[in-house]
């Protein structure tokens, strides 16, 4: 793209203007006129591209992916969570006894987003709005697959909901949830009542009073209304004959407090090994938007061997950025921005921005304090403008006077997107800056090791957390290795992207979100260099003073 020379169009930079949200849900007025096409785009746009999971950390454009395909396809449906009514799961008496004892339900929670994405899917595909056209899309199915045997049982399931295709989904959460509760009352009424009554009654049982237990109900949640489900897919996988007619049923929000976190990720597991089954309906695509580190929290949560990162790779599509696509990005944001506000020709970075920061061209210096994604650049930006206030153009003083505010809501912004995973990201950050240097070798660590676990230790966490496992475990006597513990620490903070790591003195800086996204903490050695990620250096004011 052709650049015009500087200052061409004369502007007034004003705080508070800026080039949109990092954030997809608040930034219409930039979104779609300043949307950037690129690979993962394409991925998640094509039906025979195996992409169903967005991926990518947050302020990467999960969201802003789905809400483009929701803007330019022409039948898509978003299913948003909080109106699903999981919070009904969660907080069903009969349910819960379950999990307390040590059932599975994992099959029951596979049931519920099968069948909530196979009845969405059939209201997309034919447009079903009332009880008639319901049943009038049952009958038609019927007519289809009423000879083939082995469509007897999906054939039987649909005939369940034949006039209730349209209903809302709360309701069909509900409806399953329900049935499933009077089976249970039925086989263990008794019990689940005194589990009411509180006394902690499920602590008390014996195991072999449990064991007999879940096995009763395992034929309430059993895997026969999977197979069901798995019969209305394929029926719906050979009832598609509309061409190259394209659907998309999106979900978003999965990282907001939609249901209980008692059973959030177990949902969210669930839903991840569920998708793969649609793959065999061709006109169809499902979108998941999943923050990494809830993908974290997921694996660590469900404990489950058969739950593996490496089982849903293939379908995953991590949203990674050049450098090239985000000054794109910018250039179109500030090109927006001044051409509504004033008349004349078009304004870029170059004409906004010093040339050139401590050696680099000025564009370059940002891109290397943020972790390459839109928020960060975006965010990034809009503290340049707010700092530049009512001068032409950004100078190298505000510039640098930026550098402090954005690198502190940046530091703020991570604690917070790995507080689900890291709950002590916070303490471990000040633990590698104790030293006051932006880059030390591990050996230096040690001796913080002692007040670094008392620290860790003292502080109130929720849910699970590596390191104050490993810290409570020193604090105790069980764990004396030092070493181990700076590796582990360090192993986190390289994961959440605040440093880079070198392994030898041969290697170069490896950053999580530039190079391989984990490094496990055994391969970090004695001599391994830290260096803070420079986004977070003025954080800790360790920034370049030149």
């Amino acid at each position: 793209m052709a650049k015009p020379q500087a200052n061409v169009n004369p502007v007034v930079l004003r705080r508070g203007i800026g080039i949109g949200s990092g954030n997809a849900e608040s930034d219409d007025d930039f979104l779609f006129d300043c949307f950037v096409q690129y690979p993962p785009v394409e991925a998640c746009s094509r039906l025979t591209s195996p992409a169903m999971v967005v991926s990518g950390r947050t302020g990467a454009g999960k969201t802003a992916i789905l809400r483009h395909i929701e803007s330019t396809a022409e039948y898509t449906a978003v299913i948003d969570p909080f109106e699903m009514s999981m919070s009904y799961v969660s907080n069903s008496d009969a349910l819960r006894f379950l999990e307390a004892i040590g059932a599975d339900l994992d099959l029951l929670f596979q049931v519920l987003w099968k069948h909530v994405l196979c009845l969405e899917f059939i209201r997309l595909r034919w447009g079903i709005e009332s009880t008639e056209k319901s049943q009038s899309i049952f009958a038609r199915l019927v007519e289809q697959f009423s000879r083939d045997e082995r469509k007897s049982k999906a054939i039987s399931y649909l005939r369940q909901w034949q006039g209730r295709f349209w209903i809302t989904m709360d309701q069909n959460i509900k409806e399953i949830t329900e049935a499933v509760e009077k089976k249970l009352h039925a086989e263990v009424g008794g019990e689940i009542d005194k589990f009411k009554a509180g006394g902690q009654y499920d602590k008390r049982m014996s195991r072999e009073k449990k064991t007999e237990i879940v096995a009763r109900t395992r034929k309430i949640i059993s895997s026969e209304q999977l197979s069901e489900l798995h019969g209305v897919i394929d029926m719906l996988s050979i009832s598609d004959g509309d061409g190259m007619k394209a659907f998309y049923i999106m979900i978003d929000r999965l990282d907001e407090k939609w249901v209980d976190d008692t059973v959030r990720f177990r949902m969210i597991k669930a839903l991840m090994e569920s998708l793969r089954s649609f793959r065999k309906i061709r006109n169809l695509k499902v979108l998941v938007a999943l923050r990494a580190d809830v993908l974290e929290r997921v694996v660590q949560e469900t404990a489950d061997i058969s739950f593996q990162r490496e089982k849903f790779e293939d379908f995953t599509v991590k949203l990674i950025w050049s450098k090239g696509d985000l000054r794109r990005l910018v250039d179109s944001r500030l090109n927006i921005l001044f051409k509504r506000r004033y008349t004349g020709s078009s304004v870029y970075f170059d004409d906004v921005f010093p040339p050139s920061m401590a050696g680099k061209s000025s564009f370059d210096w940002m891109i290397e304090r943020t972790l390459m994604r839109p928020r960060d650049i975006i965010a990034f930006v809009n503290e340049a403008i707010d700092a530049s206030d009512g001068l032409a153009s950004v100078t190298v003083t505000t510039l640098r006077k930026a550098e402090v505010e954005f690198a502190r809501k940046r530091k703020d912004a991570l604690i917070q997107e790995w507080k689900s995973a890291f709950p002590t990201l916070d303490i471990i950050l000040n633990f590698v800056t104790s030293r006051n240097k932006h880059s030390i070798e591990l050996i230096e660590l040690i001796d913080r090791v002692d007040d670094f676990c008392l620290s860790i230790c003292s502080s109130a966490i929720q849910g699970k957390d590596p390191i104050h496992t490993l810290c409570s475990a020193y604090i105790e006597g069980k764990e004396r290795d030092k070493i181990r513990i700076a590796q582990e620490s360090l192993a986190v903070l390289y994961r959440t992207g605040a440093i880079g790591l070198k392994l030898t003195a041969q290697d170069r800086f490896n950053y999580a979100h530039l190079d391989q996204p984990l490094i496990s903490a055994q391969l970090i050695g004695i001599d391994a260099r830290v260096r803070l990620h420079s986004m977070l250096h003025a954080a800790f004011n360790l920034q370049e003073r030149s």
